[in-house]
């Protein structure tokens, strides 16, 4: 059988496990056929045989985004909302939000960083609704942070979600109130869902647009593949839609949440949608696939909602954001969660950014496996920000990994500096240490908290991220190649699909990326200016930049 495209005179970087290099590679249907020289995959082309000629180039496999909001990607900006990040000042948020979109009536903004705004700072303690309401006039406002662990919203806002001063805190939230009591507008945790609950939705047209739109957006880097680490039931409608009218230019791999908008879920519930779901790890195809499920341990360091060991400089260490009245309740309802979808056979992946939230959640997958052993489970714990040395050799004893966050160490810097320390800042994702212990990782963007850009992930694990705030110790840097297969095959693995995708070889899914530069060789300071060129997914190419 002839191949229907060909790639020849590059040099394709396979990252199988022999990482082999090759010039050639020959694509049939949506698989890979051969990887080799040129002399012996021209031999595949036949009359009707695309050519083409990399000149040089490199090939990777499709890259691997093994944490990222594909639809909250989509709606994080015009038309559906204002784009916040990077913004300086008051007055630039305020320019912002002059005229901004929003769904039904309301005004959407997304990724406010408070260390960008030195008015947030200033006389009134922290973010407050005095300092938007004045341009957001009569319309309800709702501004997400850009780690999207807490909102800022306007006085018309709260009025019209009922907030006053005597409103109780939710169990795994809080609303934050100033010195005279009143709320000041800012939400955290599962308190975003007070006000979250009001907003009317996008229409179905704009979801599925806004998720198509984002994945071509993403063929554009070179990703063909993400997963999408909250997935509720409305949500898994929509990507069910869109594989259906075959519009899917990524491969999703979803992790199930039932209570978003709320990080917070309880085991009464999560064993009631368990018993009605009917799903486990692995139900789906290529293109859409149930990955498992997504439980919050903690908050974020920024809001100092993070469970830690050693207390935030300003005083507390945060908490688990779970149900309980006290500690060891909450930590027991975490326990019973993971047991809970462990038990239906859910691949189980617990965000946690605390050192001591990272250290229970070991505790409870740890737990889960001993009682009901599991031995291809690949639970993870997502960010793992602040992890304490010596849960490294416990992560590596019970398999489980961790889906590290790179690209926050050049966007959340400042921020974090502030909030936990420079020296627990600088060894935040410790990648390199990880897998010298035998801990499996994959790195991801967390997109649409960070700009989805896995060049610059990788730059940073080698040691060239840039901006201030963004080094990484010597000690805890990658190889080239390790950075590179936590964007591919690592990402893979986590999935159960490493005999799919995420190499280049024989019987693979034709996932690929072509890129001008010889990335092996290129300097460190250039690898987060790499250039895609061609994108394919499932021998399909959906980028070109020449056409």
């Amino acid at each position: 059988m002839d191949a229907d495209l060909v790639l020849l005179g590059g040099t394709v970087l396979t990252l199988d496990e022999e990482s082999r290099t090759a010039t050639a590679v020959a694509v049939a249907g949506d698989r890979v056929v051969a990887v080799g020289g040129d002399r012996e995959v021209r031999a595949l082309a036949g009359p009707g045989t695309r050519t083409v000629d990399l000149g040089g180039r490199t090939v990777l496999p499709g890259i691997n985004d093994a944490h990222l909001h594909l639809a909250m990607f989509g709606l994080s900006g015009p038309p559906y909302s204002a784009d916040l990040n990077g913004l300086g000042s008051l007055d630039d948020l305020r320019g912002a939000l002059a005229g901004a979109p929003g769904p039904g009536g309301w005004l959407a903004g997304e990724g406010w960083r408070e260390a960008n705004i030195p008015e947030f700072d200033a006389e009134v303690p922290g973010p407050h609704r005095s300092l938007i309401d004045p341009v957001t006039g009569d319309r309800p406002a709702i501004l997400h942070h850009a780690s999207r662990h807490s909102v800022l919203v306007n006085t018309i806002a709260l009025r019209l979600a009922g907030i006053t001063r005597d409103t109780p805190d939710p169990p795994g939230g809080r609303i934050v109130r100033g010195p005279d009591g009143e709320p000041t507008g800012l939400l955290l945790e599962a308190a975003k869902e007070l006000v979250t609950r009001h907003v009317p939705p996008y229409s179905e047209r704009e979801r599925l647009d806004a998720i198509a739109s984002a994945m071509r957006t993403l063929n554009a880097l070179g990703i063909t593949s993400v997963t999408d680490p909250i997935v509720w039931p409305e949500l898994l409608r929509d990507y069910t839609t869109l594989r259906r009218e075959g519009r899917m230019t990524v491969r999703v791999n979803a992790l199930l949440h039932w209570d978003w908008p709320s990080p917070t879920s309880t085991s009464e519930g999560l064993a009631t949608a368990l018993a009605y779901a009917g799903l486990s790890t692995g139900l789906g195809d290529d293109w859409l696939r149930v990955g498992g499920c997504k439980l919050f341990a903690d908050g974020v360091p920024t809001q100092c909602t993070a469970w830690l060991h050693r207390p935030y400089p300003e005083g507390g260490t945060g908490h688990l954001i779970t149900r309980g009245d006290d500690e060891h309740a909450r930590y027991e309802e975490l326990m019973r969660m993971i047991e809970l979808a462990h038990r239906h056979r859910l691949q189980v992946q617990v965000h946690v950014t605390g050192d001591r939230a990272a250290d229970a959640a070991v505790d409870g997958l740890a737990r889960a496996l001993k009682a009901d052993p599991w031995p291809d489970a690949r639970h993870a714990l997502i960010h793992g920000t602040l992890l304490a040395e010596d849960s490294y050799a416990r992560l590596a004893e019970h398999g489980i990994g961790v889906i590290t966050s790179s690209l926050m160490k050049s966007h959340s810097g400042a921020s974090m500096t502030r909030s936990i320390g420079a020296d627990r800042w600088a060894r935040a994702f410790p990648a390199g240490a990880l897998l010298a212990t035998g801990v499996h990782v994959a790195d991801s963007s967390d997109a649409p908290v960070t700009f989805p850009d896995w060049r610059r992930g990788v730059a940073t694990f080698v040691g060239a991220a840039p901006g201030p705030f963004s080094d990484v110790p010597p000690d805890l840097r990658l190889t080239r190649e390790q950075a590179l297969r936590l964007w591919t095959t690592a990402g893979a693995r986590f999935e159960h699909a490493e005999r799919r995708k995420g190499s280049i070889a024989p019987g693979r899914l034709a996932d690929l990326v072509v890129l001008d530069e010889d990335v092996m060789a290129v300097e460190d300071s250039e690898l987060q200016h790499l250039t895609p060129t061609l994108t394919l997914a499932g021998g399909r190419i959906v980028y070109d930049r020449d056409r």
